[in-house]
């Protein structure tokens, strides 16, 4: 059974769903994109990794094909006498905590990442600490700056949304940027309610190729019953965080009516 409400479910967006949701929603995104990306194109999730060193103790992001795993036991040192000797001592950064996932859209003729698609999370939107914010922007100008595409959705209520340029995009409690390469700094935002549904938003390829059409709602849809929120979801209580007073009174309708429909 999908989500009650007609788009983005604000109960999801509390910190005991949002964790899991992201990770699902992600893969049910590049779910519903593969099968519409031309040929000569495919979508991969990816995670970032973190690094930090004694030397700098600011974090900095490195892409996907970074990757450390552990291994077999520690192999014996080969004796003084067999190798040359260093010429210097050096400290490796050490790996923290994995980043979250995004997914990126390849061009698998030229191997590179065309269009990248986040999905922000409380830290992107300054819940976390202020580096993990910082880190973010600046990955985010990475982006920019590498002429690469990027479909930014935010899909919570709270926190400081990245900035958006001028003029400020209209109201709304969820938004969308899709920011072409080829058009930037100019950009393209779509802004919804609670009550509204999630839009059809378009994906950027290579100037030469069409634009894709990404459904949010089968995602979304996707998600939920992979995680099977519809029976771990007490929508008997309010959300987390607290929807304004009309929307609450307009939710409470919607979830009577839908407590309904349930028991028929």
């Amino acid at each position: 059974m999908p989500s009650p409400f007609p788009g983005m479910d604000p109960y999801l967006e509390g910190p005991s769903h949002w964790g899991g949701l992201h990770m699902t929603l992600i893969v049910a995104l590049r779910g519903v994109l593969t099968p519409r990306l031309p040929r000569g194109y495919f979508a991969e999730i990816h995670q970032y990794v973190w690094l930090e060193s004694e030397d700098d103790p600011d974090r900095r992001w490195v892409g996907p094909d970074v990757y450390v795993g552990e291994g077999g036991g520690r192999r014996p040192r080969a004796s003084a006498a067999e190798v040359t000797a260093p010429s210097a001592a050096v400290t490796i950064p050490t790996l923290k905590k994995p980043g979250k996932r995004y997914i990126g859209v390849t061009d698998k003729d030229d191997n590179r990442v065309v269009t990248v698609i986040e999905l922000l999370s409380p830290s992107d939107k300054g819940k976390g600490t202020r580096k993990d914010r910082a880190n973010y922007l600046a990955k985010r100008e990475e982006y920019f700056g590498a002429g690469v595409n990027l479909v930014e959705i935010d899909l919570l209520r709270t926190g400081s949304r990245p900035p958006t340029g001028d003029p400020d995009p209209p109201g709304g409690d969820y938004l969308v940027l899709v920011s072409r390469a080829d058009d930037f700094p100019e950009a393209a935002v779509w802004s919804f309610t609670v009550r509204q549904p999630l839009p059809v938003i378009p994906v950027p390829l290579k100037p030469e190729d069409d634009d894709v059409p990404l459904p949010l709602r089968p995602a979304l849809d996707r998600a939920y019953a992979d995680a099977g929120y519809a029976d771990r979801i007490d929508y008997s209580k309010p959300p987390v965080p607290d929807l304004r007073p009309e929307d609450a009174e307009w939710a409470a309708d919607l979830l009577k009516k839908h407590a309904k429909k349930r028991k028929k």
